[in-house]
């Protein structure tokens, strides 16, 4: 399990299943978007910062496998807005 789980604080987390559609990393701040759903699919988007993409992301995963990502959310006021982050604490392939 991830370093950033702590299971003493916490047993149950936030969790989605998809198959990658895509594989976005930057300077700081790195994401993947899944597609999710079954009759009605969507996509969602999950970021990390680009150091934790680097050791759980990169050179392990592909568009179009699929796989489970745990995350958090996050919330932010910006500019009189919110702003909500899905933050990445775990990818696991998924067998489904």
């Amino acid at each position: 399990m991830n370093d950033l789980i702590n299971t003493k604080v916490q047993a149950i987390f936030n969790e989605i299943k998809g198959t990658i559609v895509e594989l976005d990393k930057h300077e700081l701040f790195s994401n993947i978007t899944l597609s999710v759903g079954n009759h009605n699919k969507r996509k969602a988007n999950l970021v990390c910062k680009t150091i934790l993409y680097d050791k759980i992301v990169e050179n392990q995963f592909k568009v179009g496998d699929k796989v489970k990502i745990r995350f958090f959310l996050s919330s932010s006021k910006k500019h009189d807005r919110w702003y909500t982050n899905a933050n990445i604490l775990e990818v696991i392939k998924a067998d489904y």
